[in-house]
């Protein structure tokens, strides 16, 4: 029975997430109609948050909230919230 509920379980968790969010294309698409709003994304090594500016071909440029520019590869992103 628990391999049963075990198989169930990953089956909508396939239908609920998607595999396309691991594609880098389906993240730029998604960032690129934020540019200009505050965003908050997290990442393997932490939590950043500002304004996005740019989002280039495997990248995105975030402005900080002390005025710093932040490069972040877009494969490396987990989560994206926006803020505003």
């Amino acid at each position: 029975m628990l391999r049963v509920w075990y198989a169930l379980k990953n089956f909508f968790l396939l239908l609920w997430f998607p595999r396309c969010w691991k594609k880098a294309r389906a993240k730029r698409e998604l960032l690129r109609g934020l540019v200009g709003k505050q965003i908050e994304i997290s990442t393997p090594f932490g939590y950043l948050a500002g304004e996005l500016v740019v989002v280039g071909e495997d990248y995105i440029e975030l402005l900080d909230e002390i005025g710093a520019d932040v490069l972040v590869r877009i494969a490396k992103i987990e989560t994206v919230r926006s803020l505003s």
